[in-house]
């Protein structure tokens, strides 16, 4: 069985963590069919290709910490949380519950819950917004 975990976690390092907004490593990662259902907000890919862009101008680092990552067949479901310092300074911590589908290596499905843990209130959107 292919290794699925990794797959999640390169994504995360390569598209989220790396400072970099590059749209070939986004679909080197994730499907053009891709859509992420998170804290009740609907985003397609291209609506994801911006979150990352919107990510990206926000934070100037991220660091995920997984306590759980469990794969089952093309499913990965992951328990982690991310610090993001944002462009003030101030570092922001989101827990995140999250359950991916791959399909032909690349994630086509995300259904996702985030807790902002610390942090300024209006940072509590970094998991959808777009």
């Amino acid at each position: 069985m292919k290794d699925y975990k990794e797959l999640v976690k390169q994504a995360f390092a390569e598209v989220l963590a790396n400072p970099t907004f590059d749209r070939k490593k986004i679909a080197q990662y994730f499907s053009t069919d891709y859509k992420q259902y998170v804290d009740g907000h609907v985003l397609n890919y291209e609506q994801f290709v911006a979150h990352v862009e919107l990510v990206k101008k926000r934070t100037s680092n991220l660091i995920f910490d997984y306590a759980t990552i469990v794969q089952e067949g093309n499913i990965v479901f992951t328990n982690h949380k991310v610090s993001a310092t944002m462009e003030n300074g101030e570092v922001s911590i989101t827990h995140l519950i999250a359950e991916f589908h791959i399909e032909e290596d690349r994630i086509v499905y995300c259904s996702e819950m985030s807790r902002l843990v610390t942090g300024r209130k209006e940072d509590g959107d970094l998991g959808s917004a777009h």
